[in-house]
């Protein structure tokens, strides 16, 4: 703003304090005004700051289609978009999805091991085949349902009761939020009160959810019917940013302008370096020379053209020199812009760089580990979103038609009853395994966490891990093999203790059961793997610490 403007802008702000009693006009409008935070200041340095004072769902009803389709446009031809995507769904659900362990108890406060065991089996046989038109399992439904919440802000799945295609009647449906009138809105007074194609009560509850009956298509002509769908079959997934938020916005609204002006950017460079990889050259006429060639024809101009073949050299018509053209690109400091803009673009996607990049250069243990805890505490917290806003009414949901059905018999159709359940989301391998693992065992031992925690960090279950511990040494027994291996550093010392115990109990049955029941004082058996049976009575599958063994 010129100095001549900010003039005017002080008088008329006089006189309108002689009208009004305020100050000036930007008082008037904003308020008082205040300098104690810079960034409300209204100076020549924000005048080009625009902002709006609208509601969540004004702002969302003029702009949320522009980026959902842009957001759509961008996943199906950024790379980075659409490895975003794709790391959204395997961070979260992994390759196996969140599972459910069934947590209902006795009368006495334990686990109802084989009520728990069967809801488990029926939800892993409905997950099978759990949408309505029989395409996807759960797993892959669920990695659709994540892409599309990541990419459009938002989607719709509609619980079928009653449903006649399996045997638990019960069927999820994914519903695009295009689907979703985001145009339709009513007033409160003239009937129920509709944001954006979701009726709401007075406390703002949904009540029901305006679909149009079929898809709108380029060749349509026939209009399109909107439908009333009651909220009880609706799941609405999105993560609202502010409160009384009625509809979702994607997740790449922050990065969608510099993704954009990036990929222009490397494609202006990409073809830039085709050019200069052609080495392309001009043929230029000398100032007041040319005319005929030897022969006394003219030279067509138009045709001027040179072939390059090895070891081989053109003559040029008289009159003619050869300029040639090389573009130095990519610039040198292209690598470092693109890097820059990408880091950026990493932080609006709550990624790490080098995930999104794919870029491990420079990378050591420390700052690679540094990086991947700061961005796996995101994926916890989508992964607890997920938990809450579709695993939890699914089931319950999905329980209660299953005992109403008849395909899962409890001893009573009361669902409520077995709703206690634990959902088990996948985990992450280790940046460094021995030092990891080093550092569980020591934290372990000092108390500091527990064995549930350091297996939950990998989305392993401690009585899971207990109950295939006791299944391995079953079948070791029963196949007369040893799998028991060193015990950390003093393995060859706690081996070489094993073998004087092998040989001082391999005489009598009675040694035998005696040694089965020993351990030493740190809770390991002889062998040191703290669940395995004596060598005594095995052949060793592990290598023996004595010469020859």
């Amino acid at each position: 703003m010129s100095a001549k403007n900010v003039g005017i802008m002080q008088r008329l702000g006089a006189a309108w304090g002689l009208v009004t009693g305020k100050r000036n006009i930007a008082e008037a409008v904003f308020g008082p005004a205040s300098n104690a935070y810079k960034g409300a200041g209204m100076n020549r340095l924000l005048s080009d700051w625009i902002v709006s004072f609208l509601h969540i769902d004004d702002e969302i009803r003029g702009s949320a289609r522009l980026l959902r389709l842009r957001a759509r446009d961008l996943g199906r031809n950024n790379a980075y978009v659409k490895q975003f995507l794709v790391t959204t769904a395997v961070n979260v659900l992994g390759p196996h999805g969140i599972r459910l362990q069934a947590q209902v108890e006795n009368n006495n406060g334990s686990l109802a091991r084989d009520v728990n065991d069967r809801i488990e089996a029926a939800w892993d046989k409905w997950s099978l085949r759990p949408t309505r038109d029989g395409k996807l399992s759960r797993v892959r439904f669920e990695h659709l349902l994540l892409k599309a919440v990541a990419r459009d802000g938002e989607v719709f799945v509609r619980m079928h009761r009653s449903f006649a295609g399996n045997e638990f009647r019960f069927a999820l449906e994914a519903i695009d939020a295009d689907m979703i009138d985001l145009n339709y809105t009513l007033a409160p007074g003239r009937g129920p009160e509709v944001r954006l194609g979701v009726e709401v009560n007075a406390d703002g509850a949904p009540t029901a959810y305006y679909m149009w009956d079929r898809p709108e298509r380029a060749a349509g002509v026939a209009p399109r019917t909107r439908i009333r769908i009651p909220a009880d079959e609706i799941i609405h997934l999105y993560d609202p940013d502010r409160a009384n938020q009625t509809r979702g916005v994607t997740w790449l609204t922050s990065i969608m302008f510099p993704l954009r002006q990036l990929q222009g950017y490397t494609e202006a460079e990409l073809v830039a370096a085709r050019i200069a990889a052609a080495k392309m050259g001009f043929f230029s006429r000398k100032t007041g020379e040319g005319g005929p060639t030897p022969d006394g024809e003219d030279v067509d101009t138009s045709s001027l053209q040179m072939e390059v073949n090895p070891g081989t050299f053109e003559i040029l018509p008289d009159g003619y020199g050869l300029e040639t053209w090389s573009p130095d690109h990519p610039n040198a400091a292209f690598p470092a812009f693109l890097k820059a803009n990408l880091r950026e673009i990493a932080t609006g996607m709550s990624m790490s760089y080098n995930a999104l990049a794919n870029d491990l250069e420079g990378v050591n243990y420390s700052s690679l580990r540094s990086g991947m805890l700061v961005e796996r505490e995101f994926w916890r917290s989508v992964q607890t979103f997920w938990i809450d806003a579709f695993l939890t009414p699914v089931y319950a949901e999905w329980l209660n038609m299953a005992l109403l059905s008849g395909a899962l018999k409890l001893g009573t159709r009361d669902f409520r009853k077995f709703l206690a359940v634990k959902w088990v989301p996948r985990g992450w391998a280790w940046v460094d395994p021995l030092k990891d693992v080093q550092a569980s065992v020591a934290a372990i031992q000092a108390g500091l966490t527990s064995r549930t925690q350091v297996l939950a960090e990998q989305g392993m279950d401690f009585e899971t891990v207990l109950a295939e511990l006791e299944a391995e040494d079953k079948l070791a027994d029963q196949y007369d093999v040893d799998i028991s291996g060193p015990a950390g550093p003093s393995a060859p010392a706690a081996a070489a203790g094993s073998d004087a115990a092998d040989a001082e109990t391999a005489g009598t049955e009675a040694d035998t059961a005696k040694a089965k029941k020993s351990t030493s004082s740190n809770g390991t058996n002889g062998n040191g793997n703290g669940h395995g049976i004596p060598a005594a009575i095995r052949r060793r599958f592990m290598p023996s610490n004595r010469v020859g063994g």
